[in-house]
């Protein structure tokens, strides 16, 4: 394994645990990463149709189906007609989606901001620089 290879390699696991961690930290109850994906998606761009969900997504319509039906059932969305077909339907974020929404960013942010604030100075520039370059990496 060639230093690439093996940099790749250990940043995939870093992300893998840190992901992991995030979601243990947000509790039983809060939303899974996918369901956490269309509450945040919808926060941001309002409603939106299953299939534009999907496909912003990028995930396939039975599978949007499912997590749309569990936010459902969990009352974290709403589902409307849709003012100009009335074949669609628009999903959008409810009360308690947004309050769960908020929940779990806030546990997450807090424990995020206590694991920062034991880095050294030095130590938190070289996070900062870094996160530039992870945002290229991700744009590209």
């Amino acid at each position: 394994m060639n230093d690439i290879d093996g940099t790749a390699s250990r940043l995939r696991t870093v992300f893998r645990h840190f992901l992991r961690r995030a979601d243990l930290i947000a509790g039983m109850g809060a939303p899974t990463r996918c369901e956490q994906g269309v509450l945040a998606w919808l926060d941001e761009k309002g409603a939106m149709t299953p299939s534009a969900l999907s496909a912003e997504q990028k995930v396939r319509p039975q599978t949007m189906g499912q997590t749309l039906d569990s936010l459902d059932r969990r009352r974290w969305i709403k589902r409307a007609p849709h003012p100009k077909d009335r074949r669609q339907v628009l999903i959008s974020l409810s009360p308690s989606g947004q309050k769960a929404l908020i929940k779990g960013r806030r546990l997450r942010q807090a424990w995020l901001v206590g694991e920062l604030n034991k880095l050294r100075p030095q130590e938190r520039k070289t996070l900062v620089a870094t996160l530039d370059i992870l945002e290229r990496i991700v744009q590209s």
